[in-house]
């Protein structure tokens, strides 16, 4: 029988986003608004950024240079305190014993990362855009992750954007939104015990 394959987006599966929180923080210590700070940095460096064109170095000289009263140091820290676990993450170990778990990102692999080292065994493959040099909701980036799949195991792949689930389901994985309250949580655990 073909172990099912799991996959789950990263931020606001596993992990809270980054947006709006750290976004905030970073808005209200450097004196502006949030809707100008967020607009900046799409036009200037998102894009490259989530797909590794850009080095991380280059976001922290960015990030100074638009908000000079915050430190390099402080704002790093800022960054770390708005990643937290969410219930799902906790929920992986269990579910690799039904399935095959992979994760499926638009993160930096060094802020990512050491989440993910938690998880150890129970992770199968791991596509984190800066590392694969696509961005979801770009095909490529489900194709790196596809080609290393079962092709005859059922994918459920799981993300909390709609935009983002269109690619899969063309590849025949079943899509899942995770909702804020989480009670996408249920719906995972119930494909995962079909037979």
């Amino acid at each position: 029988m073909n172990k099912k394959q799991l996959i789950l987006d990263a931020g606001g599966v596993i992990v809270t986003n980054l947006t709006p929180g750290f976004w905030e923080t970073i808005a209200a210590a450097a004196s502006g608004s949030y809707e100008e700070i967020r607009a900046a940095y799409a036009a200037d460096i998102r894009d490259g950024l989530w797909t590794g064109a850009l080095a991380e170095a280059e976001f922290w000289s960015w990030l100074s240079a638009h908000c000079p009263g915050l430190a390099e140091q402080e704002a790093r820290a800022l960054l770390h305190r708005n990643i937290r676990l969410l219930p799902a993450f906790h929920c992986i170990p269990a579910w690799s014993l039904l399935a095959d778990v992979h994760i499926l990102s638009n993160h930096r692999a060094e802020w990512l990362g050491p989440h993910l080292e938690r998880l150890g065994p129970h992770l199968g493959h791991v596509v984190i855009s800066s590392e694969a040099g696509a961005s979801k909701p770009s095909g490529e980036i489900y194709a790196a992750l596809h080609a290393k799949l079962n092709p005859s195991a059922s994918v459920l792949y799981v993300d909390d954007h709609r935009k983002n689930l269109t690619p899969a389901e063309a590849l025949g994985w079943q899509g899942l939104l995770a909702d804020e309250e989480g009670s996408w949580i249920e719906q995972a655990n119930r494909w995962l015990h079909k037979e």
